[in-house]
């Protein structure tokens, strides 16, 4: 789960031109607007990131009108991204940097309607609520549940496609060696695309999974969503089945990217289309790095995401590289989201994004 509140020390302050009753805190790589004074440099207090929803109390009150919602906002001419709260809005106890209290606080993540997601309703006989009093029946009831959500959830071996922003990882400038690669980050909706290799005795055979960011999509139910859509327009199944075919030790393959739709995050690139843009490549030996996965998809007639810089260098400031997120996206006439920078043996990532882009389109 995202840490969306945690515990941090406020680093630096600096006043805000013309204005006496505010100023700008900086929380690791965060520049965040604060009451004048409320809380001290080098204390502790409370970092509610960006995309964050509060609760809907009586402390929380003031944020009614943004729907409890944390979002990037300019004032004064000085971009803040995140919320500070002193410990004193924590329960009593004892509590020390770094520490998570997202659940503490009640704090939810903002998820934007995209494709919406259909709740499979389960209808239940009279019957069946009859032998759930039956402890024998509801053990073996339950077992074939849980078999089945195992069997039609997200593959537990892959992770769910979320990048950590640089602004928590602020230490990473200090590297100097390490060489990255820069994509364009797409505003889109994720999507990853499976094949398993399923073996019994002599006999071989393939699992195709596609999914969303959180869930396994029902091929039956949901032909006509992007995600299939966008699998057979570029028929991924068998793009995929050729690869494993030429890594035949692999047990499973899967790409991950970022889906773009009319319906899609109010159709930015002006597409007609459904249209997928991978970012990852991954089997049981690790994420390719961006060039090969870029190379690999090229050779399987699949898009990559655009790529801003093959070398990079990380700046040595958190402004620098903010600033470089800002600019043009290279698929469409808008602004781009931000940057997903990658180091070359894909072992490293974080995100950058753009707030020029959230300032305009992050309502």
């Amino acid at each position: 789960m995202r840490k969306l509140a945690t515990v941090r020390r406020v680093s630096e302050l600096y006043p805000i031109k013309d204005k006496d009753r505010i100023e700008l805190a900086i929380i690791d790589g965060w520049s965040v607007i604060i009451k004048k004074g409320e809380i001290p440099k080098g204390e502790l207090c409370v970092y509610v990131e960006i995309d964050s929803v509060l609760p809907p109390t009586p402390d929380f009150e003031f944020l009614a009108s943004k729907n409890y919602r944390i979002k990037t906002m300019k004032m004064a001419g000085v971009v803040s991204q995140g919320i500070c709260f002193p410990l004193s809005f924590l329960p009593k106890g004892n509590y020390k940097e770094g520490d998570d209290v997202t659940e503490i606080m009640g704090i939810k993540q903002y998820e934007a309607t995209m494709d919406i997601e259909p709740k499979e309703e389960v209808k239940h006989s009279w019957i069946h609520k009859k032998l759930m009093r039956v402890s024998l029946y509801r053990e073996i009831y339950y077992k074939i549940s849980n078999l089945y959500k195992e069997r039609n959830g997200f593959p537990p071996y892959l992770k769910r496609t979320d990048e950590e922003r640089i602004q928590n990882l602020p230490h990473l400038l200090l590297d100097k060696e390490t060489k990255w690669v820069v994509s364009e980050k797409i505003d889109g909706q994720s999507g990853s695309f499976v094949l398993e290799r399923k073996k019994f005795l002599f006999w071989e055979t393939y699992d195709y999974i596609v999914c969303s960011r959180n869930r396994r999509i029902n091929p039956h139910k949901e032909k006509n969503s992007s995600y299939w859509s966008v699998s057979e327009r570029y028929n991924i199944e068998k793009a995929l089945k050729g690869f494993m075919s030429e890594n035949r030790w692999l047990e499973w393959v899967a790409i991950q990217g970022e889906c773009t739709s009319p319906k899609v995050q109010k159709n930015k690139y002006k597409v007609t289309a459904p249209d997928l843009f991978v970012f990852n490549v991954i089997s049981p030996e690790g994420r390719l790095g961006t060039m090969e996965a870029k190379k690999l998809c090229s050779h399987l007639e699949l898009k990559f995401v655009p790529i801003v810089k093959e070398e990079y260098i990380l700046p040595d400031t958190m402004e620098e590289i903010v600033n470089f997120s800002n600019g043009q996206s290279m698929i469409g006439d808008n602004l781009r989201e931000g940057l997903v920078i990658r180091s070359q043996d894909g072992k490293q990532s974080f995100k950058v994004v753009s707030p020029q882009f959230l300032l305009k389109y992050d309502e």
